[in-house]
């Protein structure tokens, strides 16, 4: 392969038998097998004979050619960084070709072009991703970090992968940012862990991070230790070293100790934390005055509700006049069968505390969790993790577990939380394929299966969409007696009941890609986000509603993709 304008190799490789290593060394011709013209560079993957991960950086000469040699290991994930303009074009992935085994640039837009990868949500290159983490926009662009394992489509020990964007819609990978402590590398068979959630906070010329450190037996007890971090940036390419803030949660919190969100309130900087006292979920809140020592103060909130094992991931904004916190409901199974759930909660902020007004579910598809927002140009902008809780994930060859949803703008209206996807995406709106009203709509074969569709009712009629089938499987929106809801069929969450809280549907935004669908409600009153594989990059949306003279309008188009 030829480096390019790039002058780092980074290599992500597991040890496969004892001795692992990863060389690279620069040829003069690598298609016609050239002889060495240089010095190696050898890295080691190796742990006293046991399974262990490496992340090996190799320095390069840019437009050069290399070669990389692996013995005893595999490479799970390879890219080349360190060109100066790198926020612009992002890292160069690099894959094996299956003809001759050798590592080739690989070509982006036909690598996402699968029935399984979504075309416009951001997806990492392969293998886990879930909660997205440092949300902020910086100095012309916005960042998005993320919980990664690039060495599977599993929960493992955690990496922070990265990404940016200029319009919150097209993303660009950059390289990697944390990984696992070395004790949790070396032992993975004994003890995991790593870089857990967090935030960032986006100053005038820097950006400050705050993060969980993880670390603990392979089962979750009294022995897992829960710390939070922090490290600076002011490129967002190179980043300090962490410090520790804070060793250990109050006496009155479970072990379950994570998920930073720093805010400011007046002068003073406060920090929620996501926990458990007394058999409750619960959100912590602290205090500082120089976001660096942080003093417990008490429960933000306690959540009456029984068996949640913790709060995860919480947020805590103003927002519209009012103050709003969010958190995920781990453990957590609702009377209608629903499986970790996002609640938000509406009140006022008085002694310091949150006195709640209403509360609701953040989104009633179920799989959106661990959301995170932060403010631009007074935009308060919120991404969750399309999580898979029913285990429906379906693996394939560089394929990826995980995704997030479209950025959504937040507002309270009315008393309730209301999200509406960012008007950038409409930027994707392709041709249009539907455009009427008065009648059903039958389009049974959806080239790309990848679109918008826009309703708008009279009346609050009663109707079903289907919005994916294959086989024997189904996935549609219906609106009927039991309100309006999406259901599942010949999937592990068939017989769930995912329902919308809203009395009438007078509108509907329907964003379907590929294996991820998101339903917009009211104008943002409500939102639904549903996973459902297909085997084929052909779609289809089937309305039929039992008084058609009150669809005032419905129009279908096209969606391009974010990875041309």
């Amino acid at each position: 392969m030829n480096t390019g304008q790039y002058t780092c190799l980074e290599i992500f490789a597991k040890q496969t038998a004892a001795g692992g290593l990863v060389r690279v060394f620069p040829v003069k011709h690598v298609s016609s097998g050239g002889e060495n013209d240089g010095e190696g560079q050898n890295g080691m993957v190796q742990a006293a004979g046991k399974t262990y991960h490496a992340w090996l950086k190799f320095q390069v000469q840019q437009d050069t050619d290399y070669e990389i040699l692996c013995e005893s290991c595999e490479v799970s994930l390879c890219y080349l960084s360190g060109n100066e303009d790198i926020l612009e074009t992002g890292v160069c992935y690099l894959e094996r070709r299956q003809t001759d085994g050798r590592f080739a640039i690989a070509d982006q837009a036909a690598w996402y072009d699968q029935p399984t990868r979504e075309t416009y949500h951001f997806s990492p290159w392969k293998n886990w991703m879930n909660d997205p983490n440092g949300m902020c926009w910086f100095k012309g662009y916005y960042h998005m970090f993320y919980q990664f394992n690039p060495h599977g489509q599993e929960w493992s020990n955690m990496y922070w992968g990265h990404a940016v964007s200029c319009d919150l819609i097209h993303w660009s990978h950059l390289p990697v940012v944390l990984e696992p402590q070395a004790e949790i590398l070396e032992r993975p068979e004994e003890i995991k862990g790593g870089a857990f959630s967090g935030c960032a906070v986006a100053m005038e010329d820097e950006v400050i991070f705050y993060l969980t450190r993880h670390k603990g037996p392979l089962i979750d007890c009294g022995d897992t230790v829960e710390q939070q971090w922090m490290m600076r940036s002011r490129d967002m390419i190179h980043f300090s070293k962490e410090k520790c803030m804070i060793e250990r949660g109050p006496g009155e919190a479970s072990f379950d100790f994570r998920d930073p969100k720093v805010l400011q309130i007046g002068e003073r900087w406060y920090m929620v934390l996501g926990s458990a006292s007394g058999g409750q979920g619960a959100i912590l809140l602290y205090e500082s005055r120089d976001m660096e020592h942080w003093e417990y103060v008490h429960p933000l909130l306690l959540e009456e509700q029984e068996k949640i094992r913790c709060f995860e991931c919480p947020d805590f904004m103003e927002l519209d006049g009012k103050y709003l916190a969010m958190g995920a409901w781990m453990e957590h199974r609702d009377e209608g069968g629903r499986y970790q759930m996002c609640r938000y909660y509406i009140g006022d902020w008085k002694e310091r505390k949150l006195e709640i007004e209403n509360s609701g579910w953040v989104d009633f598809g179920s799989n959106c969790y661990a959301t995170q927002s932060f403010v631009h140009q007074g935009r308060r902008i919120m991404v969750g993790w399309i999580s898979d809780f029913y285990k429906e994930h379906e693996a394939c060859e560089n394929g990826a577990y995980g995704s997030v949803t479209i950025p959504r703008e937040l507002h309270i209206r009315e008393g309730k939380l209301y999200m509406a996807p960012v008007r950038e995406i409409l930027s994707l709106k392709g041709d249009i394929l539907y455009r009427g009203g008065g009648e059903n709509v039958e389009m049974k074969e959806i080239t790309g299966n990848a679109y918008r569709a826009e309703m708008r009712f009279n009346g609050n009629p009663f109707f079903s969409i289907l919005l994916g089938r294959d086989g024997e499987k189904s996935l549609s929106l219906i609106h009927g007696r039991d309100g309006l809801q999406i259901v599942t069929e010949g999937v592990k969450s068939e017989g769930i009941y995912f329902g919308a809280e809203v009395e009438e549907v007078r509108t509907l935004e329907i964003y379907m890609d590929r294996r991820v669908v998101e339903v917009f409600v009211n104008e943002g009153e409500a939102a639904g986000t549903k996973i459902f594989y297909n085997t084929s990059k052909n779609g289809c949306f089937e309305l039929y509603a039992d008084e058609p003279e009150k669809i005032a309008l419905a129009e279908l188009a096209g969606m391009k993709s974010i990875w041309q």
